[in-house]
């Protein structure tokens, strides 16, 4: 009878660590999409850790949704990287991220509005927009954990939102503008009043959004 005590003891131990990861089910088309993403990180960002950051920065997006779209009388945006525009009220533009995310490299060339979903060009913008905010962010913070948490910040509210969140920082007694978390994410450049649909004012969303793409990262450790 002792000698199923290891293999039994084993088994118990790979439950314990393993099964708590599997566990958790993928939201929208993730389990389908991940190879694709694993593609691109190899091509654009192969030395990219943690990996799980970008499906978890996707997944606060989209929720890994293909087709999820923003649509409020403020801005549009599509697709699972959520890459937005907004139009002024005299019809001028006033930011298109998609159309400055495809400047970024020749193989984004081709994306436009009209094929704003694809998933190709969404998953390939995510990791080279994101991969070019991650390398401007070890310049200005400390840490591997605040340069994420910065590249995070900037593809939701812009590089802007960073300069401006230095230059409070540098000025608040107490605040390390070389750090993000208890520092940099409690200056607040953006408006504090909410808008129409949006769930929080985009203070709130701005300095939440890092927190919120660390937490959904375990689920995605080791499947990239």
């Amino acid at each position: 009878m002792n000698r199923f005590i290891a293999p039994l003891g084993a088994f118990l131990l790979w439950l314990a660590l393993c099964v708590p990861a599997i566990a958790q089910k993928m939201p929208g088309d993730a389990e389908k999409l991940l190879p694709s993403l694993k593609v691109e990180i190899d091509q654009y960002w192969p030395d990219l850790a943690p990996r799980a950051f970008l499906p978890a920065l996707i997944e606060q997006e989209s929720l890994w949704k293909i087709g999820a779209t923003l649509k409020t009388s403020r801005e549009l945006g599509c697709g699972l990287g959520q890459f937005t525009r907004a139009i002024n009220a005299d019809g001028s533009t006033r930011f298109d991220a998609l159309a400055e995310t495809r400047l970024l490299h020749p193989s984004l060339a081709g994306w436009s509005w009209k094929d704003c979903y694809a998933v190709k060009y969404q998953l390939r913008a995510v990791v080279i927009k994101t991969h070019l905010s991650d390398e401007r962010c070890s310049v200005l913070l400390d840490g591997p954990d605040d340069v994420k948490a910065c590249a995070a910040a900037i593809h939701n509210g812009g590089p802007g939102s960073i300069s401006k969140r230095i230059k409070l920082c540098d000025v608040t007694p107490g605040c390390d503008s070389r750090k993000w978390f208890s520092h940099l994410e409690r200056q607040c450049p953006q408006s504090r009043v909410k808008v129409q649909g949006y769930g929080e004012d985009f203070c709130t969303i701005n300095s939440r959004y890092p927190s919120r793409v660390f937490a959904r990262m375990p689920k995605y450790e080791g499947r990239l």
